[in-house]
């Protein structure tokens, strides 16, 4: 198949087209810049969407991007790099002759918002068909995304909308010894937990009940790999590991892994202050998110629980 995909330069989207490669498939990316293998945007607007097979798109500012100072101007950018995009890939597939078999969109599990819960660490189990908790910046912004996703023809092209955990990547630690214990190459992990083990100062942030909704990399691109083929799959998966862990839980199998202590507690109004209230919820609230309808469909996970997915991501060589 070829398969065309918005944002292919990113973590996600280089594991998918590593994936679909593998198998033979033909995969081009619409990125910024035009290039081999890749069309930008702009050249999608002006002359439509190639000859296709499935559209997947994972194009998207980070929103935790710790380059970049949480402001009016950058909120904007990280709505603009969503929903304008998506727009512009939906037109595209929309006047397609033919059009595509399948659109797979994609958001994030912040969908479901926050809720608060008087500090007693329950919070309600959500599945595919639950209504957001409550309204926060990171809600709003998943749910502007997928109305612009919504926008797409359901007559003619199979959509199907994944909603997207925690991806975890690979991350090795090596030597010097062990380089001063300096973490090396990490990638998928929100940086604010990375950055304090990189310097020695791992950290539970917050109260650490809060959820962690998580998915091993090699199980997202699984779950991409497995709405595409199957032709019977439409409407929203949860594309989450179904061994849901608190925030703490996942930082001590993290600590324990890398063999590095955590040396403190980062209280709720540090956070607040180092990314902004607006996306602080990310890191200080959760959703006990299940993949109900991922299961249900038949996807099996390698990596169902926290301890098994760490064995296989963290490496330490000495």
């Amino acid at each position: 198949m070829h398969i065309i995909i918005g944002g292919g330069s990113g973590f996600v989207g280089q594991a998918a087209t590593a994936a679909l490669r593998a198998r033979g498939d033909t995969v081009t990316w619409i990125s910024r810049e035009e290039g081999p293998g890749r069309l930008s945007w702009a050249q999608l607007a002006k002359d439509g969407l190639p000859d296709c097979d499935a559209v997947v798109n994972l194009a998207g500012q980070h929103i935790l991007n710790p380059r970049r100072r949480w402001n009016a101007a950058y909120r904007d950018e990280v709505i603009r790099s969503r929903v304008d995009t998506t727009r512009i890939l939906v037109d595209a597939i929309n006047a397609k002759t033919p059009p595509p078999d399948v659109f797979v969109s994609t958001a994030g599990k912040c969908f479901y918002g926050t809720a608060e819960n008087g500090g007693s660490g329950d919070y309600p189990e959500l599945d595919e068909d639950s209504e957001p908790m409550g309204i926060d910046f990171p809600a709003e912004l998943v749910a502007q995304w997928e109305a612009a996703a919504a926008g797409i023809d359901t007559g003619r092209i199979r959509h199907v909308k994944l909603r997207i955990g925690i991806v975890l990547g690979a991350v090795q630690r090596e030597s010097f010894v062990g380089r001063l214990w300096r973490i090396g190459r990490a990638r998928g992990f929100l940086p604010i937990i990375r950055l304090p083990f990189c310097l020695g100062l791992g950290a539970v942030i917050g109260s650490g009940r809060q959820p962690f909704p998580w998915v091993h990399v090699d199980d997202m691109t699984g779950i991409i790999l497995h709405v595409i083929d199957r032709k019977d799959l439409s409407g929203r998966f949860n594309a989450v590991a179904p061994g849901i862990v608190s925030h703490e839980r996942f930082i001590r199998s993290f600590a324990s892994h890398l063999r590095r202590p955590i040396a403190w507690r980062a209280p709720a109004w540090l956070i607040r202050a180092i990314v902004g209230s607006e996306r602080s919820s990310i890191l200080l609230e959760g959703q006990m998110v299940r993949p109900k309808r991922t299961l249900e469909s038949g996807f099996r996970f390698r990596y169902p629980n926290i301890d098994t997915a760490l064995d296989d991501l963290v490496q330490i060589t000495f």
